[in-house]
This record gives C-alpha cells, sequence and structure tokens, in this order.
C-alpha cells in the first residue's frame, strides 16, 4: 500500500487544550474541533469571487447517470442570462486503472498515478424525536446496510440524531459507524399527544381547527364528536372548550418540535461547513408540520446555511408507504370510533393530509438545496444507497459572473442541455454572492493552504512545538505532538463581557523529499471571562494532539494562526517513528 494511502487511512488526531495545574477551562468558554487537512491542489474548482462551480449529474430515463458529455452539451444561465462556461471537468465515482504507455523503444513505463479523490463527508442526520419505534427500525437497517455494501474508501460519515442522544463525528472506521448505528433509538415526542385527554389530534387537524376557529368545520366536528365518544356525559360546549384548548397545545408542541430538529439541522450544517472536500447530508424523517411563520423562518435559515456552505441536503421519508390507520395509529392506543360515516370517512382525509404535509419541509430542503427527496416507497436501503452513492459519472461546470458585487444576493442557476432530450439534470439550485466577510475569510483560507505547503518560518505568533513518540493500546508508534501559544497582545473582540478569538492549528506530515503525506486542522475557539483571560495570558494556551503513522522518518510543519489578527507562526521539525 501506498504510504500515502496508509497515513490517510491511520491517521488519528485527538486534540485538546489545558492550563498548567490541571486547571480546567469550561467547554463554555474554549470550544475545540479537528477535521482532516487536505490542501488544494493545482486547477481546484471552487467557490471564489470571480468564480461560480456547479455540479451536475444527468440521467437517463432508468435513473442511470449519462457519461460521454461535453462542454458543448451544456447551457448555464444566472439569474436567467446565459453565462459561458468557463471550466469544464468530468468526475468518474473511480478513476480507470492505469494502462502502460510504450516509449520509442517500447520500453513500457507506468503512467504518473492519478491524484487520489477528494474526502467527501456525508452526515446522517437521524430525525429520532420524529421516528417512531418501527421507523427507527427500518432506516437504521437501510443505512446499515449502505455501510456495508457502499461507502467509498474516501467516505468519511458522521452520525447525528435531534434528541443528541447519539454523536459520532466524521470517521473512516466501518466498525464505528455500524455500532453507533446500533445505539440510535426512538425518541418520539409525539407520543406525549397520546397521553392528553381524548380526542387524540395530530398538527395538522389542530391547524385547521384554530384557522376555522368562528366557523363551522368538519375538523372541529370530528374532534368535538370523538371527545364526546371517549368522555362519556361531557357537553358539546364543554368539548368544544376541550377541543380548542387540545388544538392550541398541539399546535405548540408541534412548533417546539420542529424547531427542534431544525436547530440540531443548523449545527450539523454549521459543523459539517468545516470539512474539506465535498459534503453531502441526508436527513432521515417522518418529517414534521411546518406551517408556523417561525418555523417557516427557521427553515428558511437552514436552506441559506446549506447554500452559503455548499452542502446538499437530501432527505428520505421514513414512513415509506405504511398504511394510514382509521381513528388514529394503534401504536397510541385504542381508535376512537364514532356512529357518523362521514365524519370518519373525513378522518381518513385528515391522515393523508396530514402525512403530505408533514414532507412538505423534507421536500423543501432537499429541493432548495439540489438534493433529492425519496417518499412513498419501502426500499428504504435502496433510497438511502440512492441517495448516498457517488453517481459513476457527473460533470463539475463554472462561469465567471460579470461584475459580481460582494453583497451577499442569492442567484438563481439553471443548467439545461442542448440537443439532448429525455435527460434529467440534477444541479445545485443557486448560489449566494459572497458577502466581504466571505470574501475575507477565502483569502485567509488561501494563506493557509500557502503556508502549510511552503517551508518558510514566520513568528507573527509566539508559539513552540515539541514532539514524542508513544505507543498505542495495540503496541502501534504514535507520534503526540504539543503546541503552546503565548496569546499575550492578541487583539481580542469583546463581546458583552467575554473576550473572543480562534486560534486555527495546523499540523501537517511529509515525507523525506518534501511531499505532503497527511495533515489534521484543530480549531480552538475562545470565548473567555476576564479570570480565564487573565490565566491564559499568564500561563498560555496549549493544544495537544497525537498522529498514528508507520515508522520512517517525516518532516513535521506546524502552522498556527490567530484569526482576529491574522497573524500566522510556522515551525519545521525532523520527525523519525520507530
Amino acid at each position: 500500500m501506498h504510504i500515502k494511502q496508509i497515513l490517510s487511512s491511520a491517521l488519528v488526531c485527538l486534540l485538546a487544550v489545558s492550563l498548567v495545574q490541571g486547571q480546567a477551562v469550561s467547554s463554555d468558554e474554549i470550544r475545540v474541533a479537528s477535521q482532516q487537512f487536505t490542501p488544494e491542489q493545482a486547477g481546484t474548482i471552487r467557490v471564489e469571487s470571480t468564480l461560480v462551480p456547479v455540479n451536475v449529474v444527468v440521467r437517463d430515463a432508468n435513473g442511470k447517470p449519462v457519461g460521454g458529455l461535453t462542454k458543448d452539451d451544456f447551457q448555464l444561465f444566472d439569474q436567467g442570462k446565459p453565462q459561458p462556461i468557463t471550466q469544464f471537468s468530468i468526475e468518474t465515482a473511480a478513476p480507470p486503472p492505469p494502462t502502460l504507455v510504450p516509449t520509442v523503444i517500447s520500453t513500457p513505463t507506468p503512467p504518473v498515478p492519478p491524484p487520489p479523490p477528494p474526502p467527501r463527508y456525508v452526515g446522517m442526520y437521524f430525525d429520532d424525536i420524529n421516528l417512531k419505534p418501527a421507523d427507527v427500525t427500518f432506516v437504521r437497517k437501510a443505512a446499515e446496510g449502505f455501510v456495508r455494501k457502499n461507502l467509498e474508501p474516501y467516505d468519511h460519515v458522521g452520525i447525528f440524531t435531534s434528541s443528541t442522544t447519539v454523536t459520532l463525528n466524521f470517521t473512516q472506521d466501518q466498525k464505528k459507524i455500524l455500532d453507533t448505528l446500533e445505539t440510535i433509538a426512538s425518541h418520539y415526542k409525539g407520543v406525549e399527544f397520546g397521553a392528553m385527554p381524548c380526542p387524540r389530534m395530530d398538527a395538522y387537524q389542530a391547524f385547521q381547527i384554530e384557522q376555522f376557529q368562528n366557523e363551522h368545520s368538519d375538523a372541529t366536528d370530528l374532534a368535538v364528536a370523538q371527545a364526546i365518544q371517549c368522555n362519556p356525559g361531557m357537553s358539546e360546549p364543554d368539548a368544544m372548550r376541550l377541543v380548542e384548548t387540545l388544538a392550541a397545545t398541539t399546535l405548540s408542541l408541534s412548533n417546539q418540535f420542529a424547531r427542534d430538529s431544525l436547530g440540531v439541522l443548523g449545527d450539523i450544517i454549521r459543523y459539517m461547513a468545516k470539512m474539506p472536500g465535498k459534503r453531502m447530508l441526508v436527513m432521515c424523517s417522518t418529517g414534521f408540520f411546518a406551517k408556523s411563520d417561525s418555523v417557516q423562518k427557521d427553515q428558511d435559515k437552514m436552506i441559506d446555511a446549506a447554500l452559503h456552505a455548499g452542502i446538499v441536503i437530501n432527505t428520505l421519508d421514513a414512513k415509506a408507504l405504511a398504511a394510514d390507520w382509521l381513528g388514529g395509529d394503534p401504536a397510541d392506543g385504542p381508535p376512537i370510533v364514532i356512529s357518523n360515516s362521514g365524519l370518519m370517512s373525513y378522518a381518513d382525509e385528515l391522515a393523508s393530509d396530514e402525512r403530505d404535509v408533514r414532507n412538505d419541509p423534507l421536500s423543501m430542503l432537499a429541493q432548495s438545496t439540489g438534493g433529492k427527496f425519496f417518499h412513498n416507497g419501502n426500499d428504504l436501503e435502496g433510497d438511502l444507497v440512492a441517495i448516498a452513492s457517488v453517481p459513476d459519472v457527473s460533470y463539475t461546470i463554472a462561469f465567471a459572473p460579470d461584475a459580481l458585487k460582494d453583497n451577499g444576493v442569492y442567484h438563481t442557476l439553471k443548467v439545461t442541455l442542448t440537443n439532448k432530450k429525455g435527460l434529467k439534470i440534477s444541479a445545485r439550485p443557486g448560489y449566494f454572492a459572497p458577502a466581504k466577510e466571505k470574501a475575507i475569510q477565502v483569502e485567509r483560507l488561501d494563506r493557509m493552504n500557502s503556508e502549510v505547503m511552503s517551508s518558510d518560518v514566520l513568528n507573527g505568533v509566539p508559539a513552540s512545538v515539541t514532539t514524542q513518540i508513544g505507543k498505542t493500546a495495540t503496541n502501534e508508534p504514535v507520534l503526540k505532538v504539543a503546541v503552546h501559544v503565548n496569546i499575550r497582545g492578541f487583539p481580542f473582540r469583546k463581546e458583552d463581557k467575554f473576550h473572543v478569538d480562534r486560534i486555527v492549528y495546523v499540523t501537517a506530515l511529509f515525507d523525506a523529499q518534501g511531499k505532503f503525506l497527511a495533515g489534521v486542522e484543530g480549531i480552538m475557539d475562545m470565548r473567555l471571562q476576564e479570570s480565564t483571560l487573565a490565566q491564559l495570558v499568564r500561563d498560555g494556551a496549549n493544544a495537544e494532539l497525537s498522529l498514528q503513522a508507520p515508522p520512517g522518518n517525516y518532516k513535521l510543519r506546524e502552522v498556527v494562526q490567530e484569526v482576529a489578527g491574522g497573524r500566522f507562526s510556522t515551525i519545521n521539525q525532523d520527525v523519525h517513528i520507530e
């Protein structure tokens, strides 16, 4: 196995912050995250203020990706105006096997191997507060099947739940992924409705009751009839008051559950935005009610955040083709049947409408970010494979918009084919023009990439590095790296009573010839109280990480950036791992 492949699969990073004398720092004051660092290669297409990339998948009538297309087969429109395609590339799921090229004297020489594909980060979000136990069983098995059969070598998988009871940061360890999937369980909050006084009520029926509170409506009549049915002797006025109270409570809880799901989704999007390479989020849910203004605004924020971060959200309806139950789901208790056949027929309609309404946000999240919404099917594993698998062939086209302003305005995109009929196109629906703050961030990312790949020594931040060779529990060699940063003089930004700044660490390993092998990036976000700031100014901030790599001679390069002031320090060391 090539040494770079060994490092990519064996690299382990543990990043921590500590103070002297064992004094702990609150996680509210210092938050630390780490991720794989992959330097950009020459010719990489990415979002810049003057270049907009669009990944396109073209499928035939059977859903199979179509190859063999050229730049001239595509047309691209920005805000309805045609744009010249300035860059075009074809991406395949697996590069073709290398061939031998004969020289003039017919001596076969191997070609230069293609660069490894960029990492892909697949976030799996299980909306377990909206998944019933049976739903969880199906989606968990589907996810396990995908992980066992369809993960690519460069895939990193993270697992998240809306209840936050299960979390797995991005990893390539298949066993760890499968073990984590086994722990996912239902935390369905909707069952709380079943504990309420009869009748049981879904969010859509509650919405109909509130919408027509001063008018006659079938939704109200049904609820009142069921209330009287299961509360013998209750008068119609009392039943009406019960129904109105229950409708208000149901809507309030439904809105809170929806906002909880969307809130966690926002956290995942912000986390994934820091990942290098391609990023895709798969959300498994039975949907939620999103008719209130507050939920709609939260949903729009999630879509905007995903578009800004270039994250495609794919959604999977875990309800599949499950039948609607007359009088309610038996899992919530015995059905409530009344003698009015017309109202019972209407109850069936409400159940069907409830399913459709709960699917609306799943459809919108996928459609608005260029993803897919899979529903109305019982092959959940097949649907998940279709969502998360890398297409056999895709195309990346890019254009340079004329006079694009740094104002953060959303632009609609449309990709069409010339003289190609019967084919379907999947592509991002739009992009945001960079804001001034984003342009500054891109410039800093470029600078970090440049400094990692350079050998120059900078001293903008007082920092030092010490290394130590140790052993893992399985007796494998591990390189322990400790970075000490003197934060005295940092230009902390004041927010309320806190002092705010960020330190970015990149630790990179190169071979003896200076070829990049592997790297890890650590981010330390500081939001310090006065006492903690004084402690860190006196003692410094210490970051510790471990790199697991095969025995050999390496060059270690540490790059430290103080973000607020934009200052860098770089340190080079020779390292021998036995």
